[in-house]
């Protein structure tokens, strides 16, 4: 029967896999020993071939769930005869076992990519990065081998006709494309690490081996910022409760790595202009490797509790410490061999200079990543027994010797958005300034009267906008200006938007005039014109303003209003300058759920009829006991009136609701948009084009 030969062939092709990767790394390490370009050939080859078995058996997995093949156990557990093609397709990566499975095809076919493209430009690199590369895939085939085989039958002596279905929650367009995009950031990292190390190992630690590795590292930028953004829009549309970000341990996962590549997009552009910060750069790219295992290890081990986490598993939990053990370990000792060869080549001269301005951005950006790491951890190490009676027998006694009278750790800590976000946003801001404050100042140093010209005209746009946001905000609400406090952060949020937006226009403009004398052309040709000569520049600077955009969006957040009530049909209530209608309850059922529809309308203070809004509950058949929350969202440029079900009941028509005002909240995503267009520049930068994202 072809099910079980599928499920055979499967397990089948993870063994081969796995001994190609073991004798792939053995060609290269003795390539490497013995300068042999015959074995070193073979280890390129191997890698090569270690993508073609990986992607046979990615599409055996993906033709189990085309076909049904309810006989493996996945399948079974993230299938269902009546989902969706493209949702059946999806439900490859759906889960645990499927995922590590994608996590090997993404990062073979990577290693691939980056062997072909630089055979001949790193050829003394190389046969180093084809080990590292091919012992990385090594281990996550292993995991599939050993520990989590998504081929493996299922137990029970007769397997069911059908499956279970994929998580109703992950049953949305968005996650599509969410998953990947952030799988894409995550695994390419590897690559750049792969070269770092093996620059590290054979000396050769000068910039050229940063030149070939920084569009991978923008090429994860990018998809990681892609992921982590439609992952915020699937929150915000999927589990209704009105926002984007909460700090959740998976979001955090994706985020980890996202500021480490922020800090070394910034930085390396130091070390080409100015031979600085070669040691950092090097800490940077394999933090950011170390940071992809550290999130895999949160989202795949069960350590952390999340409504994302792919499950409970100690095996991987142990594994992957492993994993990360040796990274840390391995890079700071190769680290500490190279250091005579990663001096600087000149000093900093100057606090007031955009090298000094990159590097408190690399220290705000590493340091927000290793405190986010931190603190996600932080409430599974309290659960542990002896870091519990160690901390109650040493910090609680000295805590009240001092008189501060710390608590004694009894039940699970659990931290909040809230601590996140009082410590993140003066980091966020603190950023925001300094993507100003960087193109104002001159490499090196800048002198007092440069410095107080430069200022004067961003500074003013900062105020202006803080003003314009006092008086416009209460507006916003649909409060008077005395009824409710406003955000100090907040309006300073809309300052530094002000200051940075006018920094980046100031840039433009600097460089159209400049064009403009040198030939005749129109405004159009000259921003053109720039984009081509200096992508990474000015592409940087389109990267910054889509920051700016999305900041501006932030801040509205300051000023949300929330509204949780009972409503009965007929009833209208007031959010803000708007006031909610509920109009009845609708009960409906396609071929794949049931569905229970409150039907709203949004009305302006004169009573015009603005929008409806189709807040739902649904229950999909073979997973009932997991009700998905439909919210629905009336869009303005101002901000969204945004609805969702909390609880039902069709027979009387009483509604729990939760109504949410989100001010400016759709700049979020505007400011993404322009933002990726900025990155797509820089990664269309020209051999030779020095200016960075930065």
């Amino acid at each position: 029967m072809l099910f079980g030969t599928i499920s055979s062939l499967g397990t089948v092709a993870i063994l081969v896999l796995f001994l190609m990767t073991l004798v792939t790394a053995t060609l290269a390490v003795l390539g490497a020993a013995r300068h042999s370009e015959r074995l070193t050939e073979g280890a390129v080859q191997g890698m090569h071939a270690t993508f073609a078995v990986a992607l046979f058996a990615s599409m055996l997995l993906e033709y189990a769930f085309l076909a049904g093949d309810y006989t493996i156990q996945y399948v079974q557990q993230n299938g269902h005869p009546e989902m969706p093609v493209f949702y059946k397709l999806t439900a490859f990566w759906g889960s645990l076992d499927g995922s590590l499975l994608f996590w090997v095809l993404l990062l073979s076919l990577f290693s691939s990519l980056a062997i072909r493209a630089n055979r001949q430009r790193h050829r003394v690199l190389i046969p180093h990065a084809v080990a590292v590369l091919a012992i990385i895939i090594g281990f996550f085939t292993a995991l599939l081998l050993f520990l989590k085989n998504p081929f493996a039958e299922y137990l029970l002596p007769t397997a069911p006709v059908q499956g279970k279905g994929m998580n109703p929650l992950l049953q949305n367009p968005y996650m599509i494309f969410h998953p990947p995009s952030l799988y894409l950031g995550m695994v390419s990292l590897a690559v750049p690490f792969a070269f770092g190390m093996a620059a590290m190992i054979t000396g050769q630690v000068d910039s050229a081996w940063q030149a070939s590795v920084r569009r991978w590292v923008l090429f994860s930028w990018l998809f990681l910022s892609v992921g982590l953004v439609l992952g915020g829009l699937w929150a915000y549309e999927e589990l209704g409760w009105g926002g984007y970000w909460a700090w959740d341990p998976v979001e955090n996962a994706g985020l980890l790595p996202w500021l480490m590549c922020t800090a070394f997009l910034h930085s390396v552009m130091v070390q080409e202009r100015r031979g600085m910060l070669k040691v950092w750069n090097l800490v940077l790219v394999c933090s950011s490797f170390f940071m992809t295992i550290y999130g895999t290890y949160l989202t795949r081990s069960g350590v952390v509790q999340s409504v994302h986490a792919f499950g409970e598993s100690p095996e991987l939990a142990w594994s992957f410490g492993g994993l990360m053990i040796a990274v840390v370990v391995i890079s700071a000792a190769l680290l500490i061999w190279r250091w005579p060869l990663l001096r600087a080549r000149n000093e900093l001269e100057s606090v007031v200079s955009r090298e000094f301005a990159f590097l408190l951005n690399n220290w705000l950006f590493f340091g927000s990543s290793v405190f986010v790491a931190l603190v996600v951890i932080y409430p599974t190490l309290t659960d542990m027994p002896g870091f519990r009676d160690a901390y109650n027998a040493s910090v609680v006694p000295i805590g009240n010797a001092l008189g501060l009278s710390p608590k004694e750790l009894t039940g699970r800590i659990t931290i909040g958005p809230a601590f996140y976000n009082h410590y993140m946003s003066p980091v966020g801001l603190a950023l925001l300034f300094l993507t100003g404050f960087g193109p104002l100042v001159a490499w090196r140093k800048t002198t007092g009267s440069a410095l107080a010209k430069q200022f004067l005209g961003p500074l003013g746009a900062g105020l202006v906008a803080m003003s314009l946001a006092a008086w416009a905000v209460p507006e916003l609400r649909g409060v008077d200006a005395e009824g409710e406090g406003v955000s100090i952060l907040g309006l300073l949020c809309f300052g530094l938007c002000g200051f940075t937006c006018w920094t980046i226009v100031q840039e433009f403009h600097r460089g159209v005039k400049v064009r403009k004398r040198h030939r005749p052309q129109s405004v159009l040709e000259a921003l053109m014109g720039l984009m081509v000569k200096a992508r990474r520049r000015y592409g940087g600077y389109v990267v910054h303003l889509g920051v700016v955009l999305m900041f501006f969006g932030f801040a509205g957040n300051s000023y949300k209003l929330e509204r949780k009530l009972v409503m009965h049909p007929g009833e209208v209530v007031e959010l803000g300058d708007y006031r909610i209608r509920h109009d009845g309850i609708v009960a409906t059922q396609d071929w794949q759920k049931d569905m229970l529809t409150v039907h709203l309308t949004v009305l302006d203070d004169d009573g015009n009829e603005l929008a409806e809004l189709e807040p739902a509950k649904w229950w999909y058949y073979q997973l009932k006991e997991m009700p998905t929350t439909e919210a629905s969202r009336y869009m303005a440029v101002e901000g969204d009136v945004y609805s969702s079900i909390a609880d039902v009941r069709l027979s009387t028509g009483w509604t729990r609701l939760n109504l949410y005002y989100n001010p400016l909240v759709n700049w979020v995503w505007v400011g993404f948009a322009v933002l990726l267009a900025g990155g797509f520049i820089c990664i269309g930068t020209r051999k030779g084009d020095a200016e960075g994202v930065g």
